[in-house]
């Protein structure tokens, strides 16, 4: 089997994917959580408490414990994700690649909100950012 190798956009890309994997976790917890509340709102009401209420709360409550553990797993490799690709942006020659692929990939900024705050057109950061990309892709053919 052929060993593929990863793109400059891929690698930097990995941030914003643990994020929203991040995100989907917590939506998944919470949603989670008022469901356990609703379960445990019907318990309240009712005169006699039926095992199957009792078990559908014990699961949901053990669904979001699994869940949690995950989260805290997922955070952690995204540290450790973002961390890495930190260190490979900071090995540009050039500051303004830098900036923008920090600002890109590790801030989730938009094109055009880089462009604002480095005070160069839309056009140019687009350019900037190709080049920028051919240089980590340099940078991690070495690594």
């Amino acid at each position: 089997m052929e060993d593929k190798k990863i793109t400059a956009k891929e690698y930097l890309g990995q941030v914003r994917h643990m994020e929203m994997q991040i995100r989907d976790l917590q939506d998944e917890i919470k949603r989670l959580k008022e469901l356990a509340v609703g379960i445990s709102a019907l318990n309240c009401d009712e005169k006699v408490l039926s095992s199957v209420s009792q078990d559908k709360m014990a699961n949901t409550v053990c669904e979001i414990d699994e869940k949690v553990r995950e989260l805290d797993e997922k955070v952690r490799e995204f540290v450790r994700i973002r961390s890495k690709v930190m260190e490979t942006i900071h090995m540009l020659r050039n500051d303004e690649y830098e900036h923008i692929l920090y600002k890109r990939y590790c801030l989730m900024k938009k094109w055009e909100e880089i462009a604002l705050e480095m005070n160069i057109s839309y056009r140019h950061v687009l350019r900037l950012h190709g080049l920028a990309l051919v240089e980590i892709e340099e940078i991690l053919k070495l690594s």
